[in-house]
């Protein structure tokens, strides 16, 4: 039985990636509205130009919808405004995220309510992971009309690093309740060094499992 014993183990390291590097789930995606108004279609909001945008007739509770093809968990919604005119269009404008159809979608789970965006700005609203297939802007009331220039529809997206540690332990480096103190402690030294968004989880793999490894100096520290 050893005092001090060398452990190997495996571990997943998650980070964030930088936002800037995530994609736009909503460029692969399917677009349509309640009306269209001057030929300004629905597809105008999620290709790659500020110049195209939408436009929907003088309706009640007009709206407009991308279909990201999949469920997704929205960390974000980037909302684009014309530049041209008609800096109200987009006031009071609601985000809808959800996987139903229900209504045209309108009745999915709300993720925000927008202000005034200025001519031509555009404003990043955060859903918190909210989960859906769709996204969906509608303006309620009567004789409204919606135009939206640019949606940005985005994801949280990790990055993961496997790492593999080799720790000298006098306990057992099998045991769950000591991995998950190992964790707890990696987690707060990592944090102390700025670095916070971060997901920790041990892997397990046949080639990591734990194993003792002893030289002959290390046996020395061993009771017979």
């Amino acid at each position: 039985m050893c005092n001090y014993c060398l452990f190997t183990l495996g571990m997943d390291v998650y980070s964030q990636t930088n936002p800037s590097s995530q994609v736009n789930l909503a460029l692969r995606g399917r677009a349509v509205q309640s009306s269209t108004g001057y030929g300004w279609v629905a597809a105008n909001a999620i290709d790659t130009s500020i110049q195209t945008c939408t436009h929907s007739g003088t309706y009640n509770n007009p709206w407009w919808r991308v279909d990201l093809w999949a469920s997704y968990n929205i960390s974000r919604v980037v909302i684009t405004n014309r530049k041209d005119c008609c800096v109200g269009r987009l006031k009071g404008a609601e985000i809808h995220i959800g996987n139903s159809l229900e209504k045209n979608g309108n009745n999915n789970s709300r993720c925000a309510v927008l202000n005034d965006i200025p001519l031509g700005q555009s404003l990043s609203v955060s859903c918190h992971n909210m989960e859906g297939r769709y996204v969906n802007l509608i303006i309620p009331g009567s004789s409204k009309v919606l135009s939206v220039c640019k949606v940005e529809v985005y994801t949280k997206v990790l990055k993961k690093t496997f790492v593999m540690m080799t720790f000298l332990s006098s306990v057992n480096m099998t045991d769950p309740a000591v991995n998950d103190t190992i964790l707890d402690q990696l987690k707060t030294a990592l944090t102390s060094k700025g670095v916070s968004n971060v997901t920790l989880t041990w892997t397990k793999l046949k080639q990591v499992e734990p194993e003792i490894k002893m030289d002959d100096d290390e046996k020395s520290m061993c009771e017979p």
